[in-house]
C-alpha cells in the first residue's frame, strides 16, 4: 500500500463523449464527480476513422470534410468544458481521430488520467454494438477507473 491518491483526490478526469444523449448523461455525471475532488476535466471527441482503415484517410477525407468533424467535436466537448468551468473547474477541450478506445486510453496514460467517464447506450441493436464495444474495451484496458454511465430507461 504505497502513498497511492489520498481518498478522493482524483486530479484529473477524462470525459469521453459523442454527443448522445447518454454521453450527455455521462458527461454531467462526471463534472460533477471531478467538481467533488476539484479536478481537471478534460472532454474528449474522437473523430473515428477505423471505417477506413483500409484507405489512405486523405483520399477519403479531404481537408474540408476533417475540418468539418473537427468543428463538430469542439461544438460537442466545448458543451462538457463549459459545464465543468461552470463549476468552477480547469478544463480543456480535445478531439482526436482514429480509434475511440485506443486514442482515449492512449491519451489517458499520457496525460496520467484517474477516472475515464463514457456514456453507454441503452439501445439495443447496431447502435448498442458500436457504443458498447468503445466503452467495453475503455473498461477492459484502462489502468485507472472507468465509469460508465447508463442512459435510463425511459
Amino acid at each position: 500500500m504505497g502513498q497511492e491518491h489520498g481518498h478522493g483526490s482524483l486530479r484529473k478526469v477524462l470525459i469521453a463523449t459523442d454527443g448522445s444523449e447518454s454521453a450527455e448523461k455521462a458527461a454531467s455525471f462526471g463534472v460533477e464527480i471531478a467538481r467533488l475532488s476539484g479536478a481537471k476535466v478534460y472532454a474528449i471527441y474522437v473523430i473515428d476513422t477505423t471505417p477506413y482503415y483500409s484507405i489512405p484517410l486523405d483520399q477519403v477525407w479531404s481537408k474540408e470534410v476533417y475540418e468539418q468533424f473537427d468543428k463538430v467535436g469542439h461544438e460537442i466537448t466545448s458543451d462538457v468544458v463549459e459545464s465543468a468551468r461552470a463549476a468552477g473547474l480547469e478544463a480543456e477541450s480535445i478531439v482526436l481521430k482514429g480509434n475511440p478506445p485506443e486514442r482515449i486510453l492512449n491519451f489517458s496514460e499520457e496525460q496520467n488520467v484517474d477516472m475515464i467517464v463514457v456514456g453507454s447506450h441503452g439501445k439495443g441493436g447496431f447502435e448498442r454494438l458500436v457504443i458498447g464495444s468503445v466503452s467495453e474495451k475503455i473498461v477492459r484496458h484502462a489502468k485507472v477507473p472507468v465509469l460508465v454511465v447508463r442512459e435510463q430507461k425511459k
